[in-house]
Order: structure tokens, then sequence, then C-alpha cells
């Protein structure tokens, strides 16, 4: 038996069997009629389609569907053969890589708590991300096809120097030495997106942004940032920096002058601990240890906390008025590890309306997944079109 062709990491194929390669990753499992129908190809093109994806081992059959006049058709999907791809995410508190299939089903997953100094990959940061990888590879093993794609999702600053690895025109300290270190394949393309991008284009894939092609991620966490996307597609900027909300000056006012990234300081969980610490008194019982603990205090009612978060609250609304000013998105997606909380809302929503004017606010719905779920995306995204 002869062995089954290798599939290639550019097709040179008829417009019209990458249209049903694209449609099969992108919508799922379909029958020829519904393809024929979606794409608008002839019945004879169909025929002669299918079996060259299927020969390529890009395409499966399996199943059928049973149309409206009962009869039963069978079913395509993308084949295992077709490839798949790594989203890595490098963030101020986990690690996480994740492989996915490119039609989005995932393989395996792994992830880890790791210490990381501000918008600095560490070295330890770097061995376990790489630990990780080689263990999700291990898993994904040779039942998959090949792999086609890896995106890097980490937090950025203005890149200094030039860079051997791709990037979104922004470069966070150590990325040269994560890039370098990842167990993948030479001829692989790798590279690195913007952490708060990642996540928007997660929640406009999956979470709560789904319908709309104009919208905002404003990230609060420990550290801020905003992914913009319009029109359907993410705003980079001319050097990389759209979003780069913690450059904001800030503070602003008479006798005041602003710092470098002062806004991030200040709206940081680190600051919101610290005057937390400041205003707890001994009969509120022990200071909460960080801000889940400040969140769940508030939500149990205690009424220092509760200041303390509809104050934060109120701060978030100022800085998202900000926004609203510039690129008026009609919807501000919430995300982070303080932004995703509810708690945040109705706070958020007054600051809004008393400021600005009514826009959509609402929390994201992929919680602290949407960062690595934007880079599997993304890295499916670029494998599709350069397959098709």
């Amino acid at each position: 038996m002869n062995p089954a062709p290798t599939p290639p990491s550019r097709l040179d194929l008829p417009e019209s069997s990458r249209g049903v390669l694209r449609r099969l990753a992108t919508h799922g499992p379909a029958t020829r009629p519904q393809l024929a129908r979606a794409l608008g190809l002839s019945r004879p093109t169909m025929s002669a389609v299918m079996p060259e994806l299927m020969n390529l081992e890009l395409v499966s059959s399996g199943g059928s569907s049973r149309g409206a006049t009962g009869r039963s058709a069978v079913l395509y999907s993308l084949a295992a053969g077709a490839g798949h791809v790594l989203g890595v995410e490098v963030g101020a508190t986990r690690a996480r890589v994740v492989a996915h299939s490119l039609d989005g089903e995932q393989i395996a997953a792994r992830e880890e708590r790791i210490s990381a100094r501000r918008r600095t990959i560490t070295d330890a940061a770097v061995s376990t991300t790489m630990e990780l990888c080689e263990k999700v590879l291990a898993e994904v093993g040779d039942g998959h096809g090949p792999l086609r794609d890896v995106v890097i999702a980490a937090p950025t600053k203005p890149s200094t120097k030039p860079t051997s690895v791709s990037t979104s025109g922004l470069q966070p300290d150590g990325v040269e030495q994560l890039a370098a270190a990842l167990p993948v394949p030479d001829d692989v393309p790798v590279i690195v997106e913007n952490n708060v991008n990642c996540a928007a284009i997660a929640e406009h894939r999956l979470g709560a942004a789904q319908n709309q092609d104009t919208f905002v991620y404003l990230q609060v966490g420990v550290k801020i940032g905003l992914g913009i996307v319009i029109d359907g597609k993410l705003m980079h900027g001319a050097h990389g920096a759209s979003g780069e909300v913690a450059m904001m000056p800030f503070p602003w006012s008479p006798g005041e002058e602003p710092t470098r990234a002062g806004l991030e300081e200040y709206l940081g969980s680190e600051a919101l601990m610290a005057r937390c610490a400041e205003v707890w008194t001994s009969g509120n019982g022990p200071v909460p240890k960080d801000a889940e603990a400040l969140f769940q205090a508030a939500a149990r009612g205690q009424s220092t906390a509760r200041r303390l978060v509809d104050q934060h609250a109120t701060d978030i609304g100022r800085l998202a008025v900000g926004v609203m000013s510039v690129l008026d998105p009609g919807l501000v997606v919430l995300g982070g590890g303080v932004g995703q909380n509810q708690l945040l809302l109705p706070g958020v929503r007054r600051a809004t309306t008393a400021l600005a004017w009514d826009t959509e606010i609402t929390v994201g719905a992929l919680g602290e997944h949407a960062t690595v779920l934007g880079a599997v995306h993304i890295a499916i995204t670029r494998a599709l079109d350069r397959l098709t």
C-alpha cells in the first residue's frame, strides 16, 4: 500500500477546494448539498472537490444528515490530518499551552502558575512554558497532522530594537528567548500577539461580542489594557501600540504631573490592595489577601470592601468613558482577573452614563481562558490563510 500523501503547508488547489476546506474549518461538518449551497458550487464541482480533499487527508466523511426530503446525506468534516495549532499564554500569574485542530476542537491543554515581573517574561516563565509545550505536543502525538502555527500571547511594551520573532509591533521582554525555546519544528511560524488583543479576539469569536464587529475589550487586573476590534479586525496602530491605555496621562490636574504608566499603577490590582490595606481596620477582621478575597468580602456585604469595590468600579468606568469618547465602540467588554467580576458592572455603568452616553457594558463570557483561546483562534486563522 502506498503511504498517504502528506498535506502540504500551502495548497495549490482550485478556489472551490480551498473554499470547501475553509468552510468546514469555520462552520463545522456539512453535507455536499449544504456546502454547495453555502459556496455557490455546482454538483459536478463538488464531485471533483471532495475526493481531492479526501485524498490529501484534509477532509474525512462520517455520519449522515437527513434533509427535508427524508434522504440521508454523508457528513464531511476536517480530517485529523489537516493539522493543528498551538496557543501559548504567558500572563502575570499563569502559563497555559493548548492545542486545537483547525476546526477549533481542543486536543490537549496544560497550565501552571508562574511568578512573572511586570511586562517581563522571566527565565522561570520561559522554562515552565517550554515544559508545558513539550507535554502538550506529546499528548497530541502523531494522530493530528502537522503543527501549522503557534501564537504566543504575552504582555507587551514598545519595542526598542529589531527582533527575529514576528510580533504585532510590540515586544515583551524575554519574548525572543521564549519563542526560541519552544520545542517546535523550525519551519512552523511563531508569532507574538498582545495578550489583551488575544482575549478580544476570543470574545469576538466565541464569547460576549459574537454579534459585534466593533467593540473594545477592557482588561483590568494586575495590569490594564485594551483590545480594539473595528469591522471585525484587530486594530494595532502605527507602532503596534493601540490599546495601551496604561500610557494615558494620569494624574492630570492642576498641581499634578502625569507619571509614565501612572494609570496602570493606580488601577492595577496591586494598587487596589494597597488602598485596601490603608483603610482596613481591625474591626473588619483580617485584611483580604488579594483582589479575589476583597470581592468575596464585598459580595458578603462587608461595608469597607463594598466601598473599595464601588470606587474601583467608578474608576474603571471613567477609563471606559475615555475609550468611548475616542472610539464610540457600541460595546465594552470587561475582562481580566478583576474586570470580569460582576460586582463591578453597576458602578461602571453608572460612571459611563453620568459622563458620556448609553453604551452597552458587559462582562466577558470566557473568563480566565479568553487570552489563550484568542491565541488559538488567531493561529487557526493564520494556518487557514496559508492553506487556502
